[in-house]
């Protein structure tokens, strides 16, 4: 009886472990990704119940999730940082497959539901000046 419950124990943290693993891998791949603002193609919606969005190739981005907006320099900003949302979307799905066949070869899936779980902080710059940016946190409604 206590061999079994030692089993038990051990498959537990041998499981918890691997969880861990994987959160790990997956907080590694966490950079932060920036948008630019387009005033020219992109906009701004309000829904009914006042929530702005950022509407930037067909794809919404919650303004008021994180309620995180502040000002930037343009050189604070590393150049490769700049991302679109054809790359986010490309991105997260070789993230999400490189994930499924590690966890399907260790037998335990974790689903993802929304890249909001792989990409960390998804940030829309929207040019002020020359050299300044407004930042803003936002959601991506991707589901």
């Amino acid at each position: 009886m206590k061999n079994k419950t030692e089993v038990k124990s051990a498959t537990k943290h041998l499981i918890m472990f691997y969880a861990f693993l994987g959160l790990i891998n997956i907080i590694n791949s966490q950079n932060t990704k920036y948008l630019l603002f387009d005033n020219s193609k992109d906009t701004i919606v309000v829904d009914i119940d006042k929530t702005k969005y950022y509407k930037i190739d067909k794809n919404l981005f919650d303004i008021t999730r994180f309620n995180e907006i502040d000002t930037i320099c343009k050189n604070n900003i590393s150049e490769k940082s700049y991302t679109t949302v054809d790359q986010l979307c490309i991105e997260g799905k070789r993230i999400s497959d490189s994930l499924f066949s590690e966890e399907r070869k260790k037998k335990e899936i974790r689903i993802v539901e929304t890249n909001n779980q792989i990409f960390d902080k998804i940030y829309i710059l929207e040019e002020l000046t020359k050299w300044k940016y407004k930042r803003t946190r936002v959601w991506w409604i991707d589901y």
